[in-house]
């Protein structure tokens, strides 16, 4: 029977080792994908500001700055209450 208990214990710690062996590489798993997620993120921020500014300055050469610069506003806030409105509707 003392065997038998040993074994048990013996199971019971090993089990508890991989638990944590798993959560130890679920962990760095998630830090990764934040990681990858936050630098690719951070450039698709720079490039759609780049590329407002490149539609910005086309467009000044035909229409005044201020009305570009107001339409490209009105349609990103417009962009965002349809997002915002169908997220909502879930």
């Amino acid at each position: 029977m003392g065997e038998a208990l040993e074994r048990t214990v013996e199971a019971g710690q090993a089990l508890f080792a991989g638990r944590q062996e798993l959560i130890v590489a679920e962990a760095r798993m998630l830090v990764r994908e934040v990681g990858i997620f936050l630098v690719s993120s951070a450039v698709a921020v720079v490039g759609w500001v780049h590329l407002m500014r490149g539609v910005s300055d086309g467009l000044s050469d035909l229409y005044p700055r201020f009305v570009v610069e107001i339409a490209i506003g009105l349609l990103h806030l417009t962009i965002a209450i349809l997002v915002w409105l169908r997220m909502r509707a879930r």
